[in-house]
């Protein structure tokens, strides 16, 4: 389903990513301005209506800037999305402090950093929406990957809470959680035993457009009674867990 973003800003960090890339291209083929960032600007994509923009989200200072930056150039920021995976697997009694982190520097507090410095001018946008892309570990945790499932349950949370502050000053927030999804990260999974589970619902793996689809969906009006939801697109592997 096409959706209008005609007039919208939106920003998309880890758009080097297969998720974040290809969220990027989908808001732009549907009319809105997208500020692609990440930390190596050679990774992103620069297409029409693409503006790539190296962010290093582990820097709160460069963030807040970033955001300062988007608003001064296109007069507006009415959405967000953050796509942020680190494959960092192993057995529990192996990973070290420095693993966990890492994951949480990045991927828990990177998401805190952008949303707080994008929150007023999405409450000055009158329709600001925030997507956040967690993972079905924070629901189903992945033995291999606790750092990983352990933020993404945390960011699960973080959506809930503020989609409830947030909502009455017009900011809705939500996740999306996918599952097996055909991009570089599944290939790490399943080269760390951790991949898809045999028992999904729909054949898969899903492709990152299947992502990126569910993430246009919740910026968009149509989605404009969603707030502190987490939309899985795993295939029904979850129900089937």
């Amino acid at each position: 389903m096409a959706h209008d973003f005609k007039d919208r800003v939106i920003w998309i960090t880890g758009a080097g990513g297969a998720l974040g890339r290809a969220s990027a291209e989908t808001l732009a083929a549907q009319g809105a301005t997208v500020i692609a960032s990440g930390r190596r600007f050679e990774t992103l994509p620069s297409a029409e209506r693409i503006v790539p923009l190296a962010v290093d989200i582990t820097d709160a200072a460069a963030v807040d800037a970033a955001a300062a930056e988007i608003a001064r150039r296109f007069g507006r920021l009415d959405g967000v999305v953050t796509s942020t995976n680190l494959p960092i697997f192993g057995d529990f009694l192996t990973l070290e402090d420095a693993d966990w982190l890492k994951v949480i520097d990045a991927k828990l507090l990177g998401t805190v950093r952008v949303v707080r410095a994008a929150l007023p001018h999405l409450i000055a946008s009158g329709k600001g929406s925030v997507v956040v892309l967690s993972g079905r570990g924070g629901i189903e945790p992945s033995p291999q990957h606790l750092p990983g499932s352990s933020v993404n349950a945390a960011l699960i949370l973080l959506v809930r809470g503020l989609g409830t502050v947030y909502g009455p000053q017009g900011v809705r927030v939500n996740a999306v959680s996918p599952g097996p999804i055909k991009s570089p990260r599944l290939d790490a999974l399943n080269a760390a035993g951790t991949g898809a589970p045999p028992d999904t619902a729909l054949p898969g793996p899903g492709l990152p457009t299947d992502v990126a689809d569910a993430v246009a969906f919740l910026l968009s009006d149509e989605a404009r009674y969603i707030t502190g939801s987490n939309l899985f697109v795993d295939g029904g592997g979850r129900a089937l867990a």
